[in-house]
């Protein structure tokens, strides 16, 4: 595909982003590498006629967006991503509304071979061939704000954007500095450049004010490197040095994430090991993907991985550097991908404690349920501590202010409601309030009473006409919620302490407006038995339990919340929502415990027979997964 499109642009400016060569038979092509060449910014008066970006995945292009200013204005712009799972929708870019192009006189997208998405745009003006890229990158991260809470950022030397994936407000640098201005400002509050190994014993001179935050490249941090004569005193070598996570780049979690992930995977065990110089996945003698170099890991590597049982370390093998070893392993982790090693070396430490922990915990991978509680405490620890605005939180960025969430407790029975506020007392890592809305039932029964006096928290309780239809009594308690996300919780189910943060880290990697689960596992009260569903999970879907929907406020009050009806206001809710384009996202079920008791009890009217079917288990009594933390965990 490469050679087709250099024949249909042979005068095209060529730029590449995790593409490491042009096919020898395609011609004299002077091509530069983003990732190894970065460029000081182009001048305003440079201009090209046509602009070729030649990108490996979509993960490449989004560290090309980065550098977008870095490119010259074009009429045609073409972006040719060549290797894209098949989860991704198409490509379609949209401009921003600074950027409406107007003057934009063709847009085509189109899929070239298998995998091969191209987006060719075309323009009467010259246009900054940037705005292109950019658009592209955000149309296969689902139409994100690509932001990031932290300091604007200047970046500066070879593979500095990988410190900030996906950002089109970072400022590239010339590695010397200075920053450059933007509209009568610097461009960054804060500048991390990478460095080279240095010649000799002589320091790059930064020329600006600032003070850089300074890491090294992959080849200065590469064995090679530090294996040479004199190696072994470089600060490098030291494995206390290489401990700090903050050391290696973050995880592009907007990409690499757990998105995908596959229940109950058709191949088995394969190693990491060594292969030509860099790390790869094998199986059975066969290369199932062979990592970046610098260890990036992107989402075309972690898609050929899901129908894999679990990764064995082989550390034997010491890829290409320490750091770049470390970059893999947390790349695979965010992701789910069930890692498994006997131990982790010294200079691994850069992994973290708990991640080192959980990979070397010698989990029981044949047995499905076992694998997916790894998987999701492997993802929930790599995401938190490798992701991008975490390491800008460990490189010196104040952390932003977390965000509150309200949670909608809607009861018709007091009986209820000391269960109901315990399984909110129980989340863990999250800011959160509860509006206690008593349908019908008075403030003062002793069944109501004594659990709010009990309550350690912030709790807002009103009663509700026992004549209002269900829609509204919700409604009337998010009027009276002061959160940024609005969690709708039922009286009577289970949940696990992490249910809550791991419904906002869903959101945080998906971008979808509603975040929840689908009851995998249920308790038949009525016979005392519990089921574990089959279940497709980490995934855009069209419904979610009624008991798990997380919303952004906005997309609530956008939609006008529940409607006034007596049932099905879940339902109506969630089709609303995808009606005004909105999207809603599935994330694992094992923090959440659905309780069937008669079916009068329940505005959703399923008979029991229904979740006797199609189950991937069932156990006599109550059985809940080992992430609940509760007694009778299935982990027994």
């Amino acid at each position: 595909m490469i050679r087709e499109l250099l024949a249909e642009l042979p005068k095209a400016r060529v730029f590449l982003a995790g593409v490491e060569a042009i096919p020898a038979d395609a011609g004299p092509v002077e091509a530069v590498d983003l990732d190894h060449d970065l460029l000081e910014p182009v001048p305003d008066a440079a201009k090209a006629h046509e602009v070729l970006l030649l990108a490996r995945t979509p993960a490449d292009l989004r560290r090309a967006a980065t550098l977008h200013k870095l490119l010259p204005d074009a009429r045609r712009v073409v972006v040719a991503v060549l290797d894209t799972p098949a989860s991704h929708p198409a490509p379609v870019p949209t401009p921003t509304p600074a950027h409406r192009w107007r003057s934009l006189t063709d847009l085509r997208v189109y899929q070239a071979k298998d995998r091969v998405w191209v987006v060719d745009a075309r323009f009467s003006a010259f246009t900054p061939s940037g705005r292109t890229v950019t658009a592209t990158a955000r149309a296969f991260a689902g139409h994100r704000l690509d932001v990031i809470a932290a300091p604007a950022a200047a970046i500066a030397g070879v593979g500095a954007a990988d410190w900030r994936p996906g950002d089109p407000n970072a400022t590239p640098a010339e590695v010397t500095g200075p920053v450059p201005e933007r509209v009568g400002a610097p461009g960054g509050d804060v500048v991390l450049r990478t460095l080279e190994p240095p010649a000799e014993s002589a320091e790059v001179e930064w020329s600006g004010d600032e003070t850089p935050i300074e890491r090294p490249t992959a080849e200065a941090a590469s064995w090679e490197r530090l294996g040479r004569p004199g190696g072994a005193g470089l600060p490098l070598a030291d494995p206390d040095v290489l401990a700090e996570p903050s050391m290696i780049p973050p995880v592009d979690e907007r990409l690499i994430n757990p998105q995908g992930f596959v229940t109950t995977p058709s191949r088995g065990l394969a190693s990491l090991e060594e292969r030509d110089g860099r790390w790869s996945v094998v199986l059975e003698g066969k290369v199932v993907t062979a990592f970046a170099e610098s260890g990036g890991v992107t989402d075309a590597d972690v898609s050929r991985l899901r129908q894999i049982r679990a990764v064995e370390v082989d550390w034997r093998h010491a890829h290409s550097g320490p750091l770049a070893a470390v970059r893999v392993l947390a790349g695979l982790a965010a992701a789910g991908v069930p890692l498994l090693a006997d131990e982790v070396p010294r200079w691994a430490g850069a992994l973290g404690d708990e991640l080192t922990r959980l990979i070397t915990s010698n989990p029981d991978i044949s047995d499905e349920l076992r694998r997916e509680e790894h998987s999701i405490r492997l993802r929930r620890e790599a995401l938190r501590t490798h992701g991008v605005a975490a390491r800008w939180e460990q490189l010196g960025a104040p952390a932003p202010a977390p965000p509150l969430t309200s949670v909608l407790l809607a009861t018709r029975r007091a009986d209820m409601v000391g269960f109901a506020l315990d399984q909110v007392a129980r989340q863990r890592g999250a800011q959160l309030e509860v509006i206690l809305a008593l349908h019908g039932v008075p403030k003062g029964h002793p069944d109501v009473a004594a659990p709010v006096a009990a309550y350690d928290g912030a709790l807002t309780v009103f009663e509700a006409d026992h004549q209002a239809v269900f829609g509204e009594v919700l409604n009337h308690a998010a009027a009276r919620a002061s959160g940024s996300f609005l969690l709708k919780m039922d009286d009577d189910d289970w949940y696990g302490p992490d249910f809550l943060a791991d419904l906002l880290l869903a959101h945080s990697y998906s971008g979808a407006q509603v975040v929840g689960t689908v009851p995998e596992f249920v308790y038949l009260s009525s016979i005392d038995v519990t089921v574990h569903r089959g279940q497709i999970t980490e995934q855009i879907t069209s419904f979610v339990a009624g008991g798990t929907i997380l919303v952004e406020r906005s997309a609530f009050q956008a939609v006008g919340g529940f409607r006034p009806l007596r049932r099905s206001v879940d339902t109506q809710f969630q089709e609303a929502l995808q009606a005004a384009g909105g999207q809603i996202y599935r994330t694992h079920g094992l923090g959440y415990i659905l309780r069937r008791g008669p079916a009068a009890n329940h505005t959703w009217q399923e008979p029991i027979g229904t979740f006797l079917q199609r189950n991937r288990n069932q156990w006599r009594g109550f059985r809940p997964s080992a992430l609940m933390e509760l007694e009778g965990s299935t982990r027994s």
